[in-house]
């Protein structure tokens, strides 16, 4: 069966399955100790929900041991069995590099970390994914360099190897300073704006979470007037520059205030569709235990009031598109 990607009327609704790149210190680290890849029942539980779209993030030293040798063929593995397992469900995956900018804790773009690794680990992963629509690039997670410039230009680079190897994927090409929505046009605007892709299939990531600094590490959120501030600055240059975004990672915490937040982000991006790929909220996956972001159901089978929003807020949608 010849596998299409859906129609984009409709925002493809997801959730990051963490776990791939967790205890990110202990390299190569223990396979089911230290790190996990999604099992069959995740991807059956959130799909069973309506979501389409997975970000699993991945450990760049995992996948690729030495700077620029060969990929590491079992954890290879466990990303095609995931991507293929994701696909016959219906859904698409996101391979997030989730390194910050860096390997082996130096930043792309020093002399140990030159942007030859970067555009390296790209080609080899557009040389076993480059013919699966299912497959979307999601460069790198989060980089910690300092100039926006300087990013966007080590992402063209990446851009350039992969189509040059004739991959058609769309790739999702994210900023620095956290990637944050709330001062995306401030900190990445210009930078990134000036990012071109030939095959037209760039997409923009950004990330926002809803606690006091946007950080993602409280409990706590901010009242639910300052939700839509938090999110308008990436969706309106998103429409200046007539362009796609994802919102890769959001997430709250489970009091009243954070799940009000949760509702009227959702509200946001499905009153401007139109700027909108999708989202994946952060996040899943089997190793959080009681994290206070996460969506995996508790130990009884029950679900996460956020999930519960998320919930309602899909069955609210239209199904059409959802299709593949």
């Amino acid at each position: 069966m010849v596998f299409a990607a859906p129609a984009q009327a409709a925002i493809l609704p997801g959730v990051n399955l963490a776990g791939p790149a967790f205890a990110s210190g202990k390299i190569p680290g223990r396979y089911g100790w230290d790190y996990v890849f999604p099992k069959q029942q995740e991807i059956d539980y959130y799909t069973s929900h309506g979501m389409k779209l997975f970000r699993l993030p991945l450990s760049w030293e995992r996948l690729q041991p030495e700077p620029s040798g060969p990929l590491d063929q079992a954890y290879l593995q466990h990303v095609r069995d995931f991507v293929t397992a994701a696909q016959a469900a219906g859904a698409l995956t996101i391979i997030d590099i989730h390194n910050y900018g860096a390997y082996r804790g130096q930043l792309i773009g020093t002399e140990e970390a030159p942007v030859a690794l970067f555009t390296d680990l790209w080609v080899k992963l557009a040389h076993e994914f480059g013919s699966s629509p299912s497959v979307l690039f999601g460069l790198m997670n989060e980089p910690k360099q300092k100039s926006a410039d300087e990013w966007a230009n080590f992402q063209q680079q990446a851009i350039n190897a992969i189509r040059k190897t004739g991959a058609t994927n769309r790739i999702l090409a994210a900023g620095i300073d956290w990637d944050g929505a709330h001062n995306f046009q401030q900190v990445n605007g210009t930078a990134l704006a000036r990012l071109h892709d030939p095959r037209k299939a760039l997409l923009f990531e950004a990330h926002q979470y809803f606690d006091r600094d946007s950080s993602g590490t409280a409990p706590d959120c901010v009242s639910e007037d300052q939700v839509e501030g938090r999110l308008a600055p990436f969706a309106d240059w998103l429409e200046a520059h007539h362009a796609k975004g994802v919102l890769g990672e959001f997430g709250v915490g489970r009091s009243p205030a954070c799940l009000a937040d949760l509702r009227h982000a959702m509200t946001y991006i499905y009153s401007r569709p139109s700027l909108w790929y999708g989202w994946t909220y952060w996040a899943g996956g089997p190793l959080w235990g009681e994290y206070m972001y996460t969506l995996e159901p508790k130990k009884d089978g029950s679900e996460r009031p956020q999930m519960e929003i998320l919930r309602d807020v899909l069955q609210s949608q239209p199904s059409e598109n959802h299709a593949h």
